[in-house]
């Protein structure tokens, strides 16, 4: 076939052909601007406004409820992650970035990477304490029912769940939240060791007990289906 045969080389192309290049152009146009706009508006909603309970999640194009296209894929791990060390591996700690994994499960896993992790700074590793296990409950439940990612999500103290668990003495409290990935066990220690409120809480020399609560929330603002995480410390 030579050139001249070859529609696209036509100078003059017939009126309604020129009506649908003109339609598809504005089509294209059309879905670039919004695209641009939902990317930039993903971008900005997941900008961390505290830097402590920094945001992690791949940034998606949503078009409709359910539907959306992930345009990046971020690494779980930052390549230069000074505290990657203190992450136990699979063989001693299994299925740490399963976020898919049974919640118990995945609570047991993320309470053999915060002994790890403890261990590797020479400091013991922690009994899970019930009345503490009741005052992580109680505040991942405060932070569903009040829509507030904080340790006071409703207001008051945050030391007030430990109070109405009965939980008397020294307390700390971990919080993380994050969507997909980055809610598993790993991902989510590893944001506590990069953060340094955080990480002082989990290197406390004073605690002797601890307890974790995790919960997989919907309808939360800012995120699709986000995985939950509440870590205490008592002494």
């Amino acid at each position: 076939m030579g050139l001249a045969d070859r529609d696209w080389y036509r100078e003059d192309p017939p009126s309604g052909e020129r009506g649908r290049g003109k339609l598809y152009a504005l089509v294209l146009l059309a879905f670039v601007v919004c695209a641009a706009f939902l990317v930039n508006h993903a971008m900005r909603d997941a900008s961390p406004r505290d830097p402590e309970h920094a945001v992690h999640r791949d940034f998606a194009i949503g078009f409709a409820p359910g539907l959306s296209v992930r345009v990046k894929r971020a690494p779980l791990y930052a390549s230069n992650d000074p505290w990657k060390a203190y992450l136990a591996d699979d063989e001693m700690c299994p299925n740490a970035e399963d976020v898919n994994a049974p919640l118990h499960a995945q609570a047991l896993t993320m309470i053999c990477l915060i002994d790890h992790a403890r261990l590797g700074r020479g400091l013991a590793g922690l009994p899970v304490l019930p009345q503490l296990s009741e005052s992580s409950r109680l505040k991942g439940e405060e932070i569903a029912r009040c829509k507030v990612f904080a340790h006071a999500p409703c207001g008051g103290d945050a030391h007030d769940v430990a109070v109405q668990a009965g939980f008397t003495g020294s307390w700390g409290e971990n919080i993380y939240i994050a969507d997909g990935r980055y809610g598993a066990p790993r991902p989510a220690l590893d944001g506590w060791l990069n953060s340094p409120g955080h990480r002082e809480n989990l290197f406390d020399p004073r605690w002797h007990v601890q307890s974790l609560y995790v919960v997989k929330l919907v309808d939360f603002p800012g995120f699709r289906s986000p995985t939950l995480w509440v870590s205490e410390f008592g002494s």
